[in-house]
């Protein structure tokens, strides 16, 4: 889906393209391939970003560019209702930067996207990367050649950070990353671990899916479950950070997390992912281990220098 929305479709929709937010990223999506058909910020149609036009509303930008994917930087508190604006504007994708949006009209918001069929991933998402074919949102930063290149390891991650450091390892161990979705650190996300997983996995190029995890939450005890079931037929391996935080208070932040009422400990995710049959890695040396285990020999390249341009998004 994802890939084929980036090299196929009419171009990326940009809320917020006025913002400095929007301006930085604008320019990187630009240099990594992506075409950025349209931008929108109200009050200010009629004017260019980079080159790009500037719309008063989606649905003006959808009704002359045919736009199916949005890249949000609405702030927190607009934040919301521009990921409505999009849906009902019959944007296909939409990823949203912002975090700290009202959590009682974000939940309402998720639902007028799933009537509309609009996938939301955030919020407080880094974006997508499709190395060879471009970005969507930030990842990487201004140096994405450090970090990506095409190859069979897709990466889902519930940390933005962590999602880029984890395809900068990949890469030079001599794999490559087919698509690397940051799926947003905070509990209630539009696309949870198991559809983030799923939608990974859909990509031609997927060969194994290596997912990164954090406390808070249930979503690594689904995708546990969803492993078990079959609906994921590829190799999982993972990591499951903040063991520390299982001695704490279900009512104590750990970091941007809260495990709360319902909520699972590390070690909880831990046992049931491995009882499902996925490699659970305790450090980046076993991840690359257990990537060798599931991936062809054929597939490792030499170790990719990260100073070598050649194979930015």
């Amino acid at each position: 889906m994802i890939r084929g929305l980036l090299e196929t479709g009419p171009g990326l929709l940009v809320q917020g393209i006025t913002s400095t937010q929007g301006r930085l990223e604008t320019r990187w999506m630009l240099d990594s391939g992506v075409h950025v058909a349209a931008g929108v910020t109200p009050g200010k149609g009629g004017s260019e970003v980079h080159g790009v036009p500037v719309f008063d509303t989606v649905a003006q930008a959808v009704a002359v560019t045919g736009a199916r994917v949005a890249m949000s930087y609405a702030p927190p508190q607009a934040a919301a209702d521009a990921v409505v604006e999009a849906a009902q504007a019959g944007i296909e994708l939409v990823v949203v930067s912002s975090e700290k949006i009202p959590q009682h009209h974000w939940l309402r918001v998720l639902e007028v996207a799933r009537r509309g069929h609009c996938r939301v991933i955030g919020p407080n998402s880094q974006g997508i990367v499709v190395p060879g074919v471009g970005r969507i949102g930030c990842p990487g930063g201004d140096e994405p050649w450090q970090r990506f290149t095409p190859g069979p390891v897709g990466i889902v991650s519930r940390s933005g950070g962590m999602a880029s450091e984890l395809g900068m390892f990949v890469r030079t161990w001599g794999w490559g990353t087919s698509v690397q979705v940051s799926l947003g650190g905070v509990p209630m996300v539009g696309t949870p671990l198991t559809e983030g997983v799923e939608l990974v996995a859909q990509d031609p190029l997927t060969r194994a899916v290596l997912v990164f995890g954090e406390p808070s939450g249930r979503q690594e005890l689904d995708l546990a479950a969803a492993v078990a079931e079959g609906r994921i037929d590829l190799p999982v391996v993972a990591m499951v950070v903040g063991r520390a935080g299982d001695c704490l208070s279900d009512s104590l932040p750990f970091g941007h997390a809260l495990r709360g009422a319902g909520g699972a400990t590390v070690q909880e995710k831990i046992a049931a992912l491995r009882d499902a049959g996925v490699r659970v890695a305790r450090s980046t040396h076993e991840v690359r281990a257990y990537l060798q285990e599931v991936l062809p020999a054929e597939a490792l390249r030499a170790p990719a220098s990260l100073t070598d341009r050649r194979t930015s998004p």
